[in-house]
């Protein structure tokens, strides 16, 4: 096989190697939408009642809590059960969607 080739290949693999794993480690890193976040929160407070409003900070924050540091989402829901309406307050991680707190106010 000629030299230029081979170096080509080489090059060519290396290149699509380098590119793969940063396509894969900045996957890992990416947050997910606010939009996400407030579907899965919803989906877990739904029940026993029935979600009538919601709102969440578009951007994440940092927060530390136990000397560990999170990226979070900032929300709240209005529920409506057959008895009350519950106002509540959320923090949820913004890689995984997962509730950290929540908050009646």
């Amino acid at each position: 096989m000629n030299l230029k080739i081979k170096h080509f290949l080489i090059g060519a693999t290396c290149g699509f190697a380098v590119g793969f794993l940063a396509q894969a480690f900045l996957k890992n890193n990416q947050f997910l939408s606010s939009e996400d976040v407030i579907k899965k929160v919803k989906d877990a407070l739904k029940t026993d009642g029935r979600i009538s409003g919601s709102w969440i900070m578009t951007k994440p924050e940092t927060l530390e809590r136990n000397m560990i540091t999170y990226h979070v989402y900032r929300g709240g829901i209005t529920k409506l059960t057959d008895t009350e309406q519950i106002n509540m307050e959320f923090l949820a991680d913004a890689k995984t969607g997962t509730i950290l707190e929540v908050e009646k106010i």
